[in-house]
């Protein structure tokens, strides 16, 4: 967790304010009001998520503070860390602090080596809470770890309304193969502005205006520089648990893509150059230019099925580069 401040979706020159550098503005729509939460304490499974979740805060928040990555590693893992280890670097080059943060008013949806928390974050300087949803894991060692995360816009739907009354669930028993499937597939399309199925994925926001826009918008700029860039999925994981709330089931669906760019001119080398957001993401302060260049990233999104079948929406994204790749 740690990037807490507006970054854009870290591609070159497009400034896309609306997600967080670890975060996606949701397009939840209304939620039901929904009675305050009772205090968490000890669960079924042997252990307090409320005991977790606020020794994570104290040291994650600090770990996000120094910049300090080897921390970060001790309280996160997977996409979550990918997407904290790009927003150090990017502070770092852009000789930025990054802000802590504490969770509020937490929920919980609790299994036996995983659980999913819904909750306010209050973040250092902000004068109010974002909404976030995130899911943690064990270790081999039975260490807690933060290994999702994605905050949303709709303060109700995160902190009581879509968790309310949640229990947890492994992904892979209350959510068929068959669908997960076809999600997945969806959730890439889309991303990428490809044809729209509704009937599968409900049409969103955060995905198809703002992701899958920005990333029209990324190829059009690069085919007037004489490039191209090409998009592929390779790899895709739903999170190990799901929250079943009254209505639908909760999770969290990880993309691993990888953008490859070439020179349209005969001879001529791709370049990626300062001021583009995936440099800075990967640590890099000068252009790469090369025959072909590669930039995997990682996208991780929040999901809601309905228990009736119907299309799923998407509440929230991130989107980070973790990695450039030069080919001559």
């Amino acid at each position: 967790m740690a990037s807490r401040t507006r970054d854009g979706l870290g591609r070159m020159v497009i400034p896309m304010a609306f997600l967080l550098a670890v975060a996606g503005c949701g397009d939840p729509g209304t939620e039901p009001a929904a009675a305050p939460p009772e205090a968490a304490g000890p669960s079924a499974a042997g252990f307090d998520p409320a005991a977790v979740l606020a020794e994570f805060d104290a040291a994650d928040s600090a770990a996000s503070k120094s910049g300090d990555g080897e921390k970060l590693a001790e309280w996160e893992t997977g996409p979550a860390l990918q997407n904290s280890l790009a927003g150090v670097k990017r502070a770092r080059l852009s000789k930025r602090v990054l802000p802590g943060f504490k969770h509020q008013e937490p929920v919980f949806a609790v299994g036996g080596s995983c659980f999913v928390v819904s909750a306010e974050m209050a973040v250092d300087g902000e004068d109010r809470p974002r909404a976030d949803a995130a899911h943690f894991t064990t270790a081999a060692d039975g260490k807690w770890q933060l290994s999702h995360h994605v905050m949303i816009s709709d303060e109700r739907v995160a902190a009581t309304g879509a968790f309310q009354r949640a229990t947890a669930h492994a992904t892979d028993e209350v959510l068929e193969a068959a669908r997960r499937t076809a999600i997945t597939g969806e959730v890439f399309n889309r991303s990428i502005a490809g044809p729209a199925d509704t009937t599968v994925l409900a049409r969103s926001a955060v995905l198809d205006d703002q992701l899958a826009a920005g990333w029209s918008i990324y190829t059009t700029q690069m085919e007037a520089a004489s490039m191209k860039v090409d998009r592929r999925l390779t790899a895709s994981e739903w999170a190990p648990c799901a929250a079943k709330t009254d209505d639908g089931i909760v999770g969290f669906l990880t993309l691993n893509v990888v953008d490859t760019i070439v020179s349209t001119k005969d001879g001529a080398d791709a370049v990626l150059a300062p001021p583009a957001p995936d440099l800075l993401a990967t640590g890099r302060t000068t252009a790469v230019k090369a025959h072909t260049i590669t930039v995997a990233r990682v996208e991780t999104f929040l999901l809601k099925m309905p228990l009736d079948g119907g299309p799923a929406a998407v509440l929230g994204l991130t989107d980070a580069a973790t990695e450039i790749n030069a080919t001559n």
